[in-house]
């Protein structure tokens, strides 16, 4: 993915950075239901579906979809598609650990760190 941005990128990050992580999620989804080999826009699916489950209190899902996203966007450290690959990786393991705290602790305060994308051209 180089040179000019996808379109579904672009929306994906506009949704995923206004919180509306399921929408962003279907995006991405759609163009990922061609071709299953791409990582990297699973792995977005699977960092938006993490969000949305934070949300919604199903901690275990969301801890489990944060530790996969990052596992999938290893490869493409430490940049791809214009975004900084490296620092997701450590915010999302971030998440993930977090997720597991809330879930072992439910009434415990805990809070995710931001999570703002930004497309670099």
């Amino acid at each position: 993915m180089s040179g000019r941005q996808p379109p579904e990128l672009a929306e994906f990050v506009r949704l995923f950075n206004a919180g509306r992580y399921f929408e962003s999620h279907e995006v991405l989804e759609e163009v990922w239901n061609l071709n299953r080999s791409n990582r990297f826009y699973k792995a977005l699916i699977q960092m938006a579906g993490a969000l949305h489950h934070w949300e919604e209190a199903s901690y275990f899902w969301a801890e489990s979809l944060f530790r996969g996203a990052a596992d999938l966007l290893e490869p493409y450290r430490p940049r791809h598609a214009g975004l900084e690959v490296d620092g997701l990786i450590q915010l999302l393991r971030t998440c993930a650990d977090i997720a597991r705290a809330k879930r072992r602790d439910r009434d415990g305060e805990y809070k995710l760190p931001p999570l703002v994308l930004t497309l670099e051209r």
